[in-house]
């Protein structure tokens, strides 16, 4: 197969950086029977008209899910007492420099250790801290995505649709195969957290 350039996508050998267009592509060949007459197993029979399609826009979705602004909630609430309890070491440290100026050249080697041991522990609090915070906004993420594919399923299978695609992987949709407002509107109604 030749080379076909289309904006940023490249296709060699029959392998595109867009799987999305490939797959959509490959069940429309299948899908209108091309695929079947070189097969010796006999395939049902399906036609185009007969796939019933919609495309989902997932950051809508996932934006407009009463559970992810709880979870965001959630953790800006945590991220609000951590960045409370960094701002009170921050000023216990301050506080120990300070003092320094104070204290006999004895205490003085005394309480640079100490303050040394602090900011190495501050340090690590904000390190702990970032990535803590980093792993549960992944997991709670996931835990969404996970509702809303399965939200997503329900909603297909609900309504009879053979293929529902992700925005982002497609050139264009009709306005009217969006079924972003709908799958939102079944997650959020199923959801036990209601509209914050």
């Amino acid at each position: 197969m030749g080379r076909v350039e289309r904006g940023s996508n490249q296709m060699r050998g029959g392998h595109t950086s867009d799987g999305g267009v490939r797959i959509v592509s490959y069940l429309l060949w299948v899908g209108m029977g091309i695929a079947c007459p070189v097969s010796p197993v006999p395939c049902p029979e399906v036609r185009a008209e007969e796939l019933k399609i919609g495309y989902v826009d997932m950051a809508k979705v996932f934006d407009g899910y009463y559970r992810t602004k709880a979870f965001d909630a959630q953790l800006e609430t945590l991220g609000k007492q951590k960045e409370t309890e960094l701002k009170n070491r921050m000023e216990h440290l301050r506080k120990l420099r300070q003092s320094l100026e104070l204290l006999s050249d004895q205490a003085r080697e005394a309480r640079e250790r100490e303050i040394e041991e602090k900011s190495d522990e501050l340090q690590r609090f904000r390190t702990m801290t970032t990535r803590d915070l980093r792993r549960e906004r992944e997991k709670v993420a996931g835990q969404v995505f996970k509702e809303i594919e399965q939200g997503i399923t329900d909603y297909a299978n609900a309504n009879g649709l053979t293929l529902i695609l992700d925005r982002r992987s497609l050139l264009y949709g009709q306005p009217g195969r969006d079924v972003s407002d709908d799958v939102l509107n079944l997650l959020n109604s199923r959801s036990t957290t209601k509209q914050p």
